[in-house]
């Protein structure tokens, strides 16, 4: 028995590498690894299901049957998407020449209590928009009822939309919308989703099917959500939801199921009109919505490329509000337009949009399986019953199998261990959020997602963290609790097989649950708008000289520059203000922020000073319509959960210094002395210069203290200075100073 079930396990193992590398040259390779995927993990449940199942109690039944019909309910989801992976599919372009007339366009941007900054934004870009002019209307429906956003749209010179109440929240203002307006093709676009300059280019000639109803873009999003940036891993992995924007709608277009998504979609009016409009009475309006316009044959459409580029949620809390709101108003959809009973929707679509629902039961299953091994260890409750290597020959093929499927048809836009580490973090609120809305029903307050959110200092989200500090003190106790098995016996009745397969298991969960309570570390975000890395070049210039420089990074309110002027830098040190031309942006005012000397070349930061409308809508055009930053598209390079957790903890540290310096500071090596507190301690001089300087010493002090630095130098004989900071490195302190009066 035992050589063929090893037989099985290394053949199975065999063949699964063997399709997996023919994969990367041969579709049909990967479709045989979807076969054997299924295939293995059909047999590894019939198994689980005859032979594993524990019943030494009521209460190890119970929790045995729910592990399983949890692993079931994962199955079922992996078949469906099989079924999307299975054949690739991607929508042809259609020009805007395969329309015998061009449509008129409104454009809806939504907006309630986003700041005018974003708004302005969004606005800019929308203006640049390449389409005839007479036949694009831009409509900002406010909400909010700001006398500030009515004088920023008529500085644009667009159209403005209030109304008296806000009764069916972003539905119900976009329904008021539909009657102040008269456009033939009807845009949504989110108050923080900029789109390009081809957005209507590469979108509206697919309305030359007469029954194409609507046209959905994906959500991109620029800036690095909570897992990329307080996990410091923004260069290893994707956005968390790119997957589902890139990859699962795409696959969903292929039957004609493509989720409408709130932001970045086209309509066509009449089609609207017939369903009554955008759906109200959920707080996912445009689920919704789409589903309904699908109905009854309608078409629909999905454009996989980046036609515009938005904000996700900048904070981990304010990420899982959203998720809060996605899930239950996923739930009420059900119960208002159940898809099982909804005429006019293919078998495809009912079962794409029944999975989509599903999904949002993740939250359950995830905590079931991070209880299940906790259960054991801790209170001897069993969730399975079977000998570790029967254990082994058969879950070992079916690991393998997900994850070399996963890998091949994910197109580095997700990971299995990823998808098991967001699952985790977001588990504990997802079950809360479906049994509470399953059966309390409570009702749901529409809340708009903060964006542009700034902080000074990395804090703490104690309220957040207290399911994972619960779950990872609890891995704790029941590790010890392990170590108690192996010193002590006799005292306890363990069945070793079990135990073994446990400690696994837990600590394959340790390692999510570790990253999610890093995650709840929150990164200070100090610039209200995002920098982008881009290879431009431009020219600054000063009341006495001009000088050129090439673009660092940059965002619409400022710039970091190089340049190759040292010869400058005392000119450039003195200077603060000064106008710079790039990329078709002429004479814009700025203001040095800082300034600095690396690797021969000067580095200066730069902040915009009020530039004209004609200047901020070039900036956006070089950022957002037009964009020269490749940064946006990413992919998972060499994600691996230990060099995520390496890189958060070398990384946690305060920002570098220099980056205030307004002058640039020469770098020596002089000895010094200290006069602090009326002592005299020695110390070395790293860098000075008019401003400041930089000493090295084997004391520690306080940031505020009043020091005095003397040395042999005539610029540092004796200088009264602040302390800026304190930094340790090795044995010794290095404290910033800057000169006092």
């Amino acid at each position: 028995m035992e050589n063929g079930l090893f037989e099985w396990l290394v053949l199975s193992s065999v063949g699964l590498l063997l399709f997996y590398l023919l994969s990367k040259k041969f579709h049909w390779s990967k479709q045989v690894l979807i076969i054997l995927f299924l295939s293995i993990n059909a047999i590894y449940l019939g198994w689980r299901a005859v032979y594993t199942l524990p019943t030494m109690n009521t209460i190890s039944i119970i929790a045995g049957v729910l592990l399983l019909l949890t692993e079931v309910a994962g199955f079922l989801q992996s078949i469906v998407f099989s079924i999307i992976s299975w054949r690739p599919f991607k929508r042809k372009h259609v020009p805007l020449s395969k329309l015998e007339t061009l449509p008129t366009v409104d454009i809806f941007i939504a907006t309630y209590n986003e700041s005018e900054d974003l708004l302005k934004r969004t606005i800019a870009a929308c203006t640049l928009i390449r389409y005839p002019k007479n036949l694009v209307t831009i409509y900002v429906c406010d909400d909010g009822r700001r006398s500030s956003v009515r004088e920023l749209c008529e500085e644009f010179g667009i159209s403005y939309i209030d109304r008296k109440d806000n009764s069916h929240a972003k539905a119900g203002n976009l329904n008021h919308a539909l009657t102040k307006s008269s456009g033939e093709i009807v845009v949504t676009m989110d108050a923080d989703m900029v789109p390009q300059a081809n957005f209507l280019e590469r979108t509206v000639g697919h309305f030359s099917d007469e029954e194409m109803v609507f046209v959905q873009a994906p959500q991109v999003f620029y800036n690095d959500d909570p897992f990329q940036y307080n996990l410091f891993f923004e260069d290893r992995i994707t956005n968390e939801q790119d997957f589902f924007m890139r990859q699962l709608e795409q696959g969903k277009d292929r039957f004609n199921a493509t989720m409408y998504v709130g932001s970045n979609a086209l309509f066509r009016r009449t089609a609207l009109d017939e369903v009554g409009g955008f759906a109200t009475g959920v707080i996912t309006e445009d689920m919704a919505t789409g589903m309904l316009l699908q109905s009854d044959n309608r078409k629909s459409a999905f454009v996989n490329e980046t036609l515009a580029v938005g904000l996700s949620p900048e904070t981990y809390a304010d990420l899982l509000k959203q998720r809060d709101r996605w899930c239950r108003g996923n739930i009420q959809v059900v119960r208002k337009w159940n898809p099982l009973k909804m005429k006019g929707l293919s078998f495809m679509q009912k079962l794409l949009y029944m999975d989509g629902i599903h999904y949002w039961f993740f939250g359950i299953y995830k905590m079931v399986f991070l209880l299940a091994p906790l259960l054991f260890l801790v209170f001897n409750i069993y969730s399975l019953d079977v000998a570790f290597d029967q254990l082994l020959w058969f879950w070992i093929p079916a690991f393998i199998s997900s994850q070399l499927m996963f890998k091949a048809v994910a197109d580095k836009k997700r990971t299995v261990m990823w998808s098991h580490v967001y699952e985790v973090a977001m588990a504990p609120y997802m079950a809360m959020s479906v049994l509470s809305e399953v059966f309390l029903k409570k009702k749901f307050k529409f809340n708009v997602t903060r964006k542009g959110v700034q902080n000074d200092r990395r804090r703490f989200l104690w309220v957040t963290s207290l399911p994972y500090l619960f779950l990872a003190g609890l891995t704790a106790f029941a590790l010890v609790k392990v170590g108690l098995y192996y010193v002590y016996p006799e005292r306890y009745n363990v069945n070793l097989d079990v135990l073994y397969i446990n400690i696994f298991w837990v600590l394959y969960n340790a390692m999510a649950i570790i990253l999610a309570v890093f995650l709840s570390f929150e990164r200070p975000r100090h610039r209200n708008s995002e920098r982008f890395s881009v290879d431009l070049q431009g020219v600054l210039n000063g009341p006495e000289a001009s000088v050129s420089f090439e673009i660092v990074n940059i965002s619409e309110s400022g710039a970091r520059i190089e340049l190759d002027a040292l010869t400058l830098q005392s000119y450039l040190s003195n200077e603060t203000e000064f106008t710079v031309s790039f990329a078709g942006v002429k004479d814009l005012k700025v203001e040095k922020k800082w300034i600095n000397q690396r690797d021969g070349k000067l580095q200066m930061g730069l902040t915009f000073t009020h530039p004209t409308q004609v200047q901020y809508a070039e900036i956006i055009r070089v950022l957002f319509s037009e964009p020269v930053n490749a940064g946006i598209e990413k992919y998972y390079e060499k994600a691996y959960l230990t060099t995520a957790m390496y890189r958060f903890l070398k990384r946690t540290k305060k920002a570098d210094p220099t980056f205030n310096r307004q002058v640039i500071r020469e770098n020596v090596t002089l000895s010094g002395q200290l006069h602090v507190d009326g002592q005299t301690v020695d110390a070395t001089v790293l860098d000075y210069s008019e401003a400041g300087c930089s000493v090295r010493l084997n004391r520690t002090l306080r940031v505020d203290q009043i020091v005095k630095v003397t040395t042999d130098e005539r610029e540092l004989s004796e200088r009264s200075a602040k302390i800026c900071w304190v930094r340790r490195k090795g044995r010794s302190r290095v404290i910033g100073l800057k000169f006092v009066a």
